[in-house]
């Protein structure tokens, strides 16, 4: 069947999302359907210099000119392409699989583009893309999060009644001080107020010996 170039078109999504270690889909579906298998097929990556995603000529795949990054990655659907539709596999994307994509058929002229985005897993620990193996710095996870709030919930809990606990023993440490203190002042009291007592006792006692020292020896 002869077919002129520009009377079909491929028709593909504009947008492709996927999130990194997963597999994606890409390609797209001649319109009208048309069997593909005899054509050339060329799905490349538009913002790099090595731009060959995947290849397919005179019936199998091409994989010389393939880009070292997909090699080994990709899967094209032969049994698709009968119907007119391209389906490419792409096994454990990254990060850096993200970018713009093609899909062309050369002797008909039709092509499609479309927008690859690869988004980070939620837990951060898997890591594919080879710009760097550890996480981003800054980044924190929702369960860091909580968990940073749980402890500082228990140190609160913990710390209040042991500042308490400490307040009330120093108070009852200084109400037994002050109680032993005063009883230590009254007792120095009572032994200064006995001593002049005593003392002048003595010197009575002492001049009446004289005294009577005194009068012995007059009658004598």
């Amino acid at each position: 069947m002869c077919v002129s170039p520009g009377e079909h078109r491929v028709v593909c999504p504009t947008l492709v999302e996927a999130v990194e270690g997963d597999a994606v889909t890409l390609g797209g579906s001649l319109s009208p359907p048309l069997n593909l298998t005899p054509y050339t097929l060329d799905l490349k990556r538009l913002d790099l210099r090595d731009d060959v995603v995947h290849v397919y000529r005179h019936g199998q795949d091409h994989f010389p000119p393939q880009s070292h990054h997909y090699r080994g990655r990709t899967t094209l659907i032969h049994e698709d392409l009968i119907g007119g539709t391209v389906t490419l596999h792409i096994s454990s994307v990254n990060l850096s699989d993200s970018g713009p994509y093609q899909v062309y058929v050369p002797d008909l002229k039709a092509r499609c583009e479309f927008y690859l985005t690869v988004e980070r897993k939620a837990n951060g620990t898997k890591r594919n893309d080879f710009s760097t193996s550890g996480p981003p710095v800054g980044e924190e996870t929702e369960s860091e999060h909580r968990g940073d709030g749980e402890n500082r919930k228990t140190a609160r809990a913990v710390i209040l009644p042991s500042l308490l606990l400490l307040g009330t023993l120093l108070v009852l440490v200084l109400v037994l001080m002050r109680g032993e203190i005063k009883s230590c002042i009254e007792r120095l009291r009572g032994r200064k107020e006995q001593e002049p007592e005593n003392s002048l006792n003595l010197n009575v006692e002492a001049t009446e010996d004289q005294e009577r020292s005194a009068g012995n020896v007059v009658l004598l």
